[in-house]
């Protein structure tokens, strides 16, 4: 039995989903509130001190890091593989997954929060919104959460995310060389799975418009051949209902003056 402990909007935990739903695999839902501090209580930080989703559990055994989730299933589980044949080709893919934890994650993250988390938590009582920060263990994660709870849209980390975010598109579109390409191979890979949640989150919380047809076309084909993929009505369509999608919409509506400023001036 494979029980997921995830939260249907974590980035991460949508690239473990798609890896299990691309090998068509089972699994047991554990949904973790992270508005609510559920992956901050004692039940959650027993699976993973770092207060960080997904977790999976396979066989008895607790497994943390999306990356390393999807390799093991790569590993485990032998049907449809995910990481290509060639060794220069897997290179490619690990080397990917890094880049991105690496240069975007974090940026993804600061535009979430300041689109999407900030305006409901704002909606609680303080003393609640302090006690969730306070129990974050990573002081730089407290640190980074309270100043965009503080200044939103205007946080100083804010432009730097969104240029993070145009380094990405231009380096997809660079890689993807024509309108058929993938990210490491001849074909999708877990590379393209590592990619896709954080191409979705970009164009969901409203920078879409670095991602256009004119100035990104093999991008913009390679996201319509991912989103039509079977694995994405298993993997993230069946989380999100309509009033959750009109609430987003609102949201992100807000927030798109101020974004569109941001995005003028990225570089």
């Amino acid at each position: 039995m494979l029980t997921l402990h995830h939260s249907p909007f974590s980035v991460a935990s949508q690239k473990v989903r798609l890896a299990l739903a691309e090998k068509q695999l089972d699994w047991d839902d554990r949904l973790v509130d992270l508005l609510a501090g559920q992956h901050l209580q004692e039940d959650f930080l027993r699976l993973n001190p770092r207060a960080e989703v997904p977790v999976l559990e396979h066989d008895g055994h607790v497994l943390n890091e999306s990356w390393f989730i999807c390799e093991y299933l790569e590993e485990a589980f032998l049907q449809h593989p995910l990481m290509p044949a060639a060794p220069v080709h897997r290179y490619a893919a690990r080397q990917w997954n890094h880049w991105i934890e690496r240069e975007l994650h974090h940026a993804s993250g600061v535009v979430t929060y300041a689109v999407l988390a900030r305006p409901l938590l704002l909606q609680q009582p303080p003393e609640v919104v302090e006690a969730l920060l306070k129990a974050i263990p990573d002081a730089s994660v407290r640190a980074w959460r309270a100043s965009v709870l503080e200044h939103g849209l205007d946080a100083p980390q804010l432009k730097e995310s969104i240029s993070r975010h145009h380094a990405f598109v231009r380096r997809m579109e660079k890689q993807l060389v024509d309108a058929h390409g993938w990210l490491a191979g001849p074909a999708c890979s877990l590379a393209d799975l590592a990619a896709l949640p954080y191409v979705m989150r970009a164009d969901h919380v409203g920078l879409g418009s670095l991602m256009t047809f004119e100035e990104s076309p093999n991008l913009r084909s390679w996201y319509l051949r991912m989103l039509s993929r079977p694995s994405m009505q298993a993997s993230f369509v069946r989380y999100v209902d309509a009033d959750l999608q009109s609430l987003m919409t609102q949201l992100v509506v807000a927030a798109h003056p101020k974004l569109e400023q941001l995005i003028q001036t990225s570089d």
